[in-house]
């Protein structure tokens, strides 16, 4: 559903922009170039929160810087299209209690060997997450007044990948949850290389101009694919990347 919805999304703003650049001779000294820089704050996380968290203890943002080039193009006075490329790390630090949280995990044994567990964990759970992703949004806007209003889609190319962290106080059983229980006083997980290589979603910006060059703008990029494949049973339910980039752009020329 949600997958349909952005393709419904795209299909009208490519159409509509189309007819508005049907009507403007194109000049391309018209087009106006930016820098961006910015900070995302968000977290990869479930649409609606699951019943297997139980409670959030803690939540905080890792170093997630946004920096970038933008293009933009007015087609009338109150209509533009644009398109940028940033260098995006999205993250979060977080931890949950949770019961019967379907994961994998590695265990340190009395010989020093290592084991892993797959099945339902209750207890706690923290985890990091720190992605660095190549990001190309497209969008149509709309300017009203000194304001600009934007929205299209994004798609990202993930340069580095990090999802790690730890389970403790708790117990792991077996498989599922009516397996072998199994007690855990601490145990760790990396996700890293199962994160999935691209990225796609809706962006949705606000942009406010001060004078001819400077704006500070407010976006927001939510994913709509999981950030694992389907086939990857470490985290038990779809996480979704959910950002919102606060910032400011300088106009070049």
């Amino acid at each position: 559903m949600t997958k349909h919805m952005y393709q419904i999304i795209l299909c009208a703003l490519l159409l509509y922009t189309g007819q508005l650049c049907a009507q403007h001779a194109f000049r391309i000294g018209d087009i106006q170039h930016r820098i961006t820089v910015g900070y995302n704050l968000g977290a990869s996380a479930p649409f609606s929160l699951p019943n297997t968290i139980r409670e959030i203890k803690s939540y905080s943002p890792v170093f997630a810087p946004s920096i970038g080039y933008e293009a933009t193009y007015d087609i009338s006075e109150k209509w533009l299209v644009g398109a940028a490329l940033r260098f995006d790390v999205k993250g979060m630090e977080v931890t949950d209690s949770v019961q019967y949280f379907h994961t994998i995990i590695t265990v340190d044994n009395a010989s020093g060997d290592q084991g892993t567990f797959e099945g339902d964990f209750s207890g706690t759970n923290a985890t990091t997450v720190k992605n660095s992703y190549l990001t190309l949004p497209v969008y149509g806007g709309y300017r009203l007044g000194s304001w600009d209003f934007k929205i299209g889609l994004y798609v990202a190319r993930l340069l580095n990948g990090r999802f790690e962290g730890s389970v403790s106080d708790g117990y792991i059983r077996k498989g599922d949850s009516l397996g072998e229980k199994v007690l855990i006083d601490r145990a760790t997980f990396d996700f890293a290389e199962q994160i999935r290589k691209w990225d796609w979603g809706g962006h949705l910006a606000f942009a406010r101009n001060f004078g001819v060059h400077w704006q500070a703008t407010l976006t927001a990029q939510v994913g709509a694919q999981p950030i694992f494949p389907s086939s990857f049973k470490g985290v038990g339910y779809d996480l979704h990347n959910m950002y919102v980039t606060l910032g400011a752009a300088y106009r070049l020329w």
